[in-house]
């Protein structure tokens, strides 16, 4: 049987690194990583890269100038703050957009198609009318970075009307999970609230909660992300469609917070972001078989030096 050989752009980074660890325990593939360390770091594969079964180059996706090696692409790179997007047009477009067609180009080029599994995110839906929300939920982006991430979506979509694309979209939510923030890196890659507060306690200083705190998010854990990709890559035929990845419940930030400290300080609201993130997951249910195992209380559990706040919640 040939040897399947995989690649992860952003592998460095806070999904992609787990991603990899993730697809080195439970395959026996030959995996390539790329990152441009703009937010990822060496730190979150360091322990890895002594695996036979796993390269790392330095290179942006646009440095590729072949995808024949490979069965299967996880394209994960990507500048994925919400505020800093709005600040940094260019750097994103760049990052988020244009980068990511250089993959589709390299596929027609070659005429080669391996299936790739997208990271999207459910910033696409902006605050949605439907709770929980389906795929089919009218999209309003309500920042850059969402807008972008839904042009990566559509021109595949697009794209797959002409020539034989095999893709897959995984709109997250909220991740949260080991290496989810880097406190060196502002604009650490998918730097998930939970991570924050967690460093805030850690460092004796107030968790800050934007607004009111009632805006709700639906968290997953970085390991059942990585575990929807490896669903998403291995499904036996063709999808070419996208699939909510969430836990499937909500709560508020407010909540969150107060299952950490009780020092907590008040901050004005920020523009662009939803009130509410709840995914409908029954299609990734049906189809992938994947479903979300690990809960968010026993992250915080596992990161507290204290006794655990509890808040009455059986969705976490």
């Amino acid at each position: 049987m040939a040897e399947t050989k995989v690649l992860i752009t952003g592998v460095a980074g806070f999904i992609g690194s787990n991603l990899l660890d993730y697809l080195l325990a439970q395959t026996d593939w030959s995996i390539h990583g790329i990152d441009n360390l703009s937010t990822g770091s060496l730190d979150n594969i360091k322990s890895q890269l002594k695996q036979t079964r796993f390269t790392f180059q330095e290179q942006r996706c646009s440095d590729l100038t072949t995808l024949q090696p490979y069965n299967y692409i996880f394209h994960l790179a990507a500048l994925p703050r919400i505020q800093p997007s709005f600040e940094f047009v260019n750097e994103h477009i760049n990052a988020n957009l244009n980068e990511s067609v250089h993959l589709l180009e390299l596929m027609i080029r070659e005429n080669y198609f391996p299936r790739i599994v997208y990271s999207s995110s459910s910033a696409i839906y902006g605050t949605p009318e439907n709770i929980p929300t389906p795929e089919t939920e009218r999209i309003d982006c309500l920042s850059p970075y969402a807008f972008q991430k839904y042009e990566v979506e559509k021109y595949i979509e697009l794209l797959a009307t002409r020539y034989p694309l095999d893709y897959v979209s995984l709109r997250y939510f909220n991740p949260y999970g080991p290496r989810s923030f880097n406190s060196k890196n502002p604009f650490n890659a998918y730097s998930s609230v939970v991570g924050i507060f967690l460093n805030r306690k850690r460092n004796n200083q107030p968790l800050l909660v934007t607004g009111d705190g009632k805006q709700k998010r639906d968290f997953i854990h970085v390991q059942d992300l990585a575990k929807a990709n490896y669903l998403a890559a291995i499904h036996t035929e063709k999808i070419n469609g996208s699939f909510n990845i969430g836990k499937g419940s909500t709560i508020s930030i407010l909540e969150l917070a107060q299952m950490i400290s009780s020092d907590i300080n008040f901050i004005p609201k920020r523009e662009g972001e939803a009130d509410i993130t709840f995914a409908d997951i029954s299609r990734a249910r049906e189809i992938l078989k994947w479903e979300p195992e690990y809960l968010l209380s026993d992250f915080i559990k596992e990161n507290l030096n204290e006794e655990f706040r509890t808040v009455d919640s059986k969705f976490i």
